[in-house]
């Protein structure tokens, strides 16, 4: 176990006649200060005295510095930074009590000037509590309790079935619209019947307009059209050539 140990490290032309014991230190450039440090053991420092003139805060001071003596504090260690002079700004100082992990500042001015000192924290070190594991348990049979039936959201008209095509077809006699150019159900027969658009068939003068047009005279209505049977004059009468 290392002992604790006082040390005085003064910076630029200082001197502190109140070092009770301590181990003085000197400095009059940023590269010493670094040196100063050099050889001692983490833990090793329970209390660190820092004297600078306020001429010299501004060059000589390093708000870096301190924490790289961090480690080298004990824990509650004391950190005073004693700045001779009256006009000075202490803000380096306070920020270097920051970056080393340093709290509880304290200033005391005297005639020959202020003196800061802060402590070191006591750091606790634990083991974190392990976070209990949640448990997930799942059941198999689950039941159907929470099912919801797709079918109890629609409504009754929603749900009726779609009419028949047989009911369907029996109520289309396709009333209300002209007959079919290849009507087969009789119907535009019979609106030329009630219209009275049904050509009468001219009557055969030779009697084989039936037979075609080789058999036909040569002022027969017939000519052009195809043979046919007796009784089918209307129909051929009817025909149109497509083209």
């Amino acid at each position: 176990m290392v002992a604790p140990t006082s040390v005085c490290l003064l910076l630029g032309n200082t001197s502190d006649v109140s070092s009770n014991g301590a181990k003085i230190l000197s400095a009059s450039t940023s590269q010493e200060v670094e040196a100063s440090r050099q050889g001692m053991v983490p833990s090793s420092i329970d209390q660190l005295s820092v004297v600078v003139s306020a001429s010299d805060l501004a060059t000589l001071y390093n708000p870096m510095e301190l924490a790289n003596w961090a480690p080298l504090f004990r824990e509650n260690a004391s950190v005073s930074i004693k700045v001779m002079g009256d006009d000075a700004d202490l803000t380096p100082i306070h920020t270097s009590f920051l970056l080393a992990g340093l709290s509880g500042a304290s200033e005391q001015k005297t005639a020959a000037g202020r003196t800061l000192t802060a402590t070191r924290k006591a750091t606790t070190i634990a083991a974190a509590p392990l976070k209990p594991k949640n448990t997930v348990t799942i059941s198999l049979d689950d039941g159907d309790e929470d099912m919801i039936d797709e079918d109890a959201l629609l409504s009754d008209d929603l749900l009726a079935p779609p009419p028949a095509m047989g009911a369907r077809t029996a109520t289309d006699d396709c009333s209300g619209r002209k007959p079919c150019d290849d009507c087969t159900c009789g119907r535009a027969d019979a609106e030329k019947a009630t219209s009275g658009e049904v050509k009468q068939a001219p009557s055969s003068s030779c009697g084989n307009c039936a037979l075609g047009d080789a058999f036909r005279c040569a002022s027969c209505p017939y000519l052009g059209k195809p043979a046919f049977k007796a009784g089918e004059e209307h129909l051929v009468l009817d025909l149109t050539d497509d083209l």
